[in-house]
């Protein structure tokens, strides 16, 4: 299962921006380029301090990208990174958190690093295995603290920063960085689970049956090709190797056959998966997120868990209940994680800890195209008719559903991009969402990341799905519309067969006025085009949407207000997006506006 981290101690608070429509004037030399941007940003904000280099992430599809520690004192501000992201057209956005540190004084005495580091050691699980990696003096807040990063080594290897008030000794915080989750060259083959076996079966009666090869049917099983081994006859190849793994397997012929009781059917599993998810990405573009050789531990921990840790890079899967990484929704989940840190210059803690967590529930569920994530993990552990980890078509929005805990919040994230996907298509919607991620700092809350979505369509399509974002953005509460938008919401955008959606339009500056409005099976940049009151048949005739439904065209009333409903019959899925929009109109052909495209897909859950 994924367990939830403990938040961490300190806040986040909205990023501050500046946006520069030209960098005419700036060094010519890259990174001195950046960074004196960089500077203009904490000049602008009126912050102490400058820059020094972190991460130099190169470049996205649209921008080039580089991230600074902020230095006060000649010591870094923790959780306060400075991203600049220059575009081709010459334009810059920098992001950073705007703390004011102007009250922040060196002690008048040090804490020595020998006793600081002793109190971290102190302050973690005795049973536990603890060596120092790194210490060094950096600002949390107004404290200046020892920020000491040891490996842990127990059921599991990762890392743990803990921060020393430099002056009292005192632990102020401890981060766990695992981010978790509740030759010449060959191609090899193998079995393997596509994605796992309940939801290509459909069966969730599916149970574990302590590993046993009998427990899933011979016909869930997939033979595909593994791409590209490096002829060791291991697992390891351009975009994946497990090679943490304890008692690897080897095939000198590259002939990777298991079922899945033995820990060599989970290192095809995550090589395969890894692998795809990878070429997937650079399919679409993106040739410069998390291009590299992902390494990853099948069975480093015996507990239900599994985690990446942005100390080492490294993916740990746990083989507790079913083996995490016979589930690719679990592969690709932690995948994500890994991408997210990449792209983006390191995971922040609070809404960015819990945006991790929805990227990663989302890419799960957009490559293999299923709402539920995790199904056959969950079987060891959930109850009901249904089992699965997450899904990523609640109900929840911001801010209201906001806890503080990274899994639950982000739901929120990964519905919004799942309400995103259902209008644009599976690569439209991952390829904005991908750049999206390179744009942002590691301090993006989620009304930032939805602005940064509107920023990496406008640089990759000219804001051509523009209209799409704003209704997902819109629908979770993350970015509201203006008072003069019209709005078409569902009642429901995930329903299943027999149920009723009711669709409620609101145009306010137009009370009055008649509407129509257009159903269709093809999203695309025109989002009103063709002629009104269009029939179309969804599927193989299974489901009619006529245009003489009552509401689908009428006449708002007073308050602005139209709608109608649609029911499924019992027997049909909508199994594809339909996408829906309202126009107001002034005559019988003149346009008024135009509401946001909205999307409905149902399912059998």
């Amino acid at each position: 299962m994924l367990l939830a981290l403990i938040p961490l101690v300190f806040s986040q608070q909205s990023p501050a921006q500046l946006e520069l429509p030209s960098t005419q004037g700036f060094p010519v030399e890259r990174i001195e380029r950046f960074e004196a941007i960089g500077q203009r940003f904490l000049d602008t904000e009126g912050l102490r301090g400058e820059l020094q280099l972190d991460r130099d992430l190169g470049w996205s599809k649209t921008a080039d990208r580089v991230t600074f520690d902020r230095l006060v004192l000649g010591h870094p501000v923790l959780a306060e990174t400075v991203k600049v992201v220059l575009f081709r057209d010459g334009s810059a956005i920098v992001e950073g958190q705007a703390r004011d540190l102007s009250d922040a004084r060196m002690p008048s005495s040090l804490v020595s690093q020998g006793s600081a580091e002793a109190t971290a050691i102190l302050a973690q699980p005795a049973e536990q295995y603890h060596s120092i990696q790194g210490s060094r003096l950096a600002w949390l807040g107004q404290d200046l603290v020892w920020d000491i990063r040891t490996k842990v080594v127990a059921d599991g290897t990762w890392h743990v920063d803990t921060r020393v008030n430099a002056e009292t000794g005192e632990v102020l915080e401890v981060r766990d960085l695992r981010v978790r989750r509740h030759g010449g060259r060959a191609d090899g083959s193998g079995d393997v689970f596509i994605p796992n076996p309940v939801q290509t079966s459909g069966n969730h009666n599916l149970k574990d049956s302590n590993d046993s090869n009998s427990a899933v049917p011979a016909s869930e099983y997939f033979t595909v090709v593994l791409k590209d081994l490096d002829g060791t006859g291991y697992l390891t190849g351009p975009w994946c190797s497990t090679s943490p793994t304890s008692g690897r397997v080897k095939e000198t012929n590259l002939q990777f056959f298991y079922q899945r009781n033995p820990d060599g059917f989970e290192e095809v599993m995550t090589y395969y998966h890894t692998d795809m998810f990878q070429r997937y990405l650079q399919a679409i573009g993106h040739n410069n997120a998390n291009h590299r050789q992902q390494k990853a531990d099948v069975n480093g921990t015996s507990s239900d868990n599994s985690w990446y840790d942005m100390g080492s890079r490294i993916i740990t899967y746990g083989h507790g209940g079913v083996d995490d990484a016979e589930d690719a929704d679990i592969i690709v989940h932690e995948y994500g994680h890994a991408l997210h840190d990449d792209v983006q210059g390191g995971i922040g803690g609070g809404q960015n800890g819990g945006m991790s967590e929805g990227y990663g529930d989302y890419f799960a569920a957009s490559f293999y195209d299923d709402a539920l994530v995790g199904e056959w993990d969950a079987v060891s552990y959930t109850g009901g008719s249904l089992h699965y980890l997450r899904r990523v078509d609640g109900e929840k929005r911001y801010p209201n559903d906001l806890n503080g805990w990274v899994h639950d919040d982000g739901e929120i994230w990964s519905a919004m991009l799942w309400d995103m996907r259902m209008g644009l298509g599976r690569e439209a919607a991952d390829e904005i969402i991908v750049e999206a991620m390179s744009l942002q700092s590691n301090g993006t809350n989620m009304p930032t990341g939805g602005n940064w979505l509107l920023t990496a369509d406008q640089q990759l399509n000219n804001g051509a799905w523009t209209p799409y974002i704003e209704w997902a953005l819109h629908k979770r509460g993350i970015k509201s519309l203006g008072s003069s938008d019209i709005t078409l919401m569902p009642s429901d955008s995930s329903p299943t067969p027999g149920k009723t959606v009711n669709f409620t339009l609101t145009a306010s500056s137009h009370p009055g006025r008649p509407y129509r409005t257009l159903v269709s099976l093809q999203p695309g940049f025109r989002h009103l085009g063709g002629a009104y009151n269009v029939d179309i048949h969804v599927g193989l005739d299974l489901l009619w949407v006529p245009s003489t439904i009552s509401g689908m065209n009428g006449t708002l009333n007073g308050s602005g207000q139209g709608g109608f409903s649609l029911s499924l019959p019992m027997q049909v899925q909508v199994a594809v997006p339909v996408v829906f929009q309202s126009a107001v109109l002034s005559g019988p052909t003149t346009i008024l506006g135009i509401s946001k495209p909205c999307a409905v897909r149902g399912g059998p859950y």
